[in-house]
């Protein structure tokens, strides 16, 4: 986002706070990959909509 103007501390604090959540979040993403690869029960029909309900949270 680029409509931070002034940069106030808690305006810092939630700018980083966010891209911190974003961070777990694609490690979260990065894991559940690794796992549904390495999972062979999965079919692939169920693999698409897992990643899905990822991408919507």
């Amino acid at each position: 986002c680029s409509w931070y103007i002034e940069s106030s501390p808690h305006k810092d604090k939630k700018r980083r706070w966010r891209a911190k959540k974003k961070d777990q979040h694609h490690r979260t993403q990065v894991s559940l990959r690794r796992l549904l690869n390495a999972s062979h029960q999965y079919s692939s029909g169920i693999n698409e909509n897992f990643m899905l309900f990822c991408v919507k949270n």
